[in-house]
């Protein structure tokens, strides 16, 4: 690394790969002013959203205050629930999902280290990052956590619920996502840091890191064995096969062979987002609905009584999954598909 850096440092990663702990071990090391980014950015910007405006008179402040008050109720709780699983601090600001773009109101990026994830890296310019630090996390364990957190910490809106919980799909294409953008600018070094070893041999670790950017005073560190709360586990879904093998890649660096066994697999890896028209309840579906309609009891029963409820003559339409959409059964006539209706054996 240069020492004389006038640009950005950054830590990245999946989200709850560990960024946020690498963000405090370096503020910690080399300070807070050398840090982009909040605390609890959205408590931030609530307390924000709060504060009385210019020309607001006080009746119009409390009746701004009680719309939001009833507005952002899960927003608290979200916050409390973000709280208890980084207790240390998000550290994050506006590049870390967005990515780091010029803009006016740009603050002096020189020398400063802030958190940019995976999906965030590919959205920005590299001309303003001059290293970046990479937490790499098993993706079971990265999915459990989520579950925990419920969705990815301060994500815009539209972002906050893309993703199921215990599916892989996202480690899967954020890594592919970091892998084209490191591959494409293959001048910017890259430190990989796994999480298990920061956490289980932390001074190794951050001697790693230290070595990475040629200063920093990481005797003291805020990492617990404590914080890691979520653990690897089975669940069954194809695409954590290809997880893992991309995992595998990732902590070594293989940034290409990640890229090509994504696009080698894409259609595998993808099938989960195909939709389908289900003629039995009258809407469009998701694949892993009708994979779970095959075989589940109960998701049976519950469909049976929405196509009842809203009218449709299920017990003369074909499943669409067996006669077109799946790519593990072999395809059948719409006529066999109504003729062995499941849903009939699974009522």
């Amino acid at each position: 690394m240069r020492k004389q850096n006038d640009k950005l440092i950054v830590v990245s990663g999946c989200p709850r790969s560990g960024t946020s702990l690498m963000m405090d071990c370096l503020r910690i090391a080399l300070g807070k002013d050398r840090i982009i980014g909040s605390k609890f950015p959205q408590e931030e910007e609530i307390e924000q959203l709060k504060a009385k405006r210019q020309g607001e008179t006080e009746d119009e402040h409390k009746a701004r205050l009680y719309v939001i008050n009833k507005r952002i109720q899960d927003d608290f709780q979200d916050i409390q629930v973000a709280k208890d699983m980084n207790p240390n601090g998000f550290w994050e600001c506006q590049y870390t999902v967005q990515g780091i773009k010029w803009h006016m109101n740009m603050p002096d990026i020189r020398n400063r280290v802030c958190k940019i994830v995976s999906q965030g890296i590919f959205r920005s310019n590299p001309t303003f990052i001059d290293g970046i630090i990479l937490m790499v996390r098993d993706p079971r364990q990265v999915a459990k956590s989520q579950e925990r957190l419920k969705r990815i910490p301060f994500a815009p809106r539209q972002e906050e619920n893309r993703y199921p919980v215990h599916d892989p799909f996202m480690f899967i294409q954020v890594s592919y996502m970091f892998s084209q953008w490191a591959i494409f600018n293959s001048d910017i070094p890259i430190q990989i840091i796994s999480f298990d070893e920061l956490i289980s041999s932390p001074a190794k670790a951050l001697a790693q890191v230290r070595a990475f950017l040629g200063e920093g005073d990481f005797s003291q560190h805020p990492i617990d064995p404590k914080l890691k709360r979520s653990y690897a586990e089975n669940f069954a879904n194809h695409l954590w096969e290809h997880a893992d093998v991309i995992y595998n890649m990732m902590l070594s660096g293989k940034f290409k062979d990640v890229v090509d066994y994504y696009e080698a697999n894409k259609k595998n890896i993808s099938m989960d987002k195909i939709q389908t028209y289900c003629t039995r309840m009258g809407r469009i579906t998701a694949f892993n609905e009708c994979e779970l309609c095959q075989r589940d009891a109960t998701t049976v029963k519950n469909f049976i009584r929405y196509a009842t409820r809203i009218g449709i003559d299920w017990q003369n339409e074909p499943c669409l999954y067996e006669c077109l959409t799946s790519q593990k059964l072999q395809h059948i006539s719409i006529e066999k598909s109504i003729k062995n209706n499941h849903w009939l054996n699974r009522r």
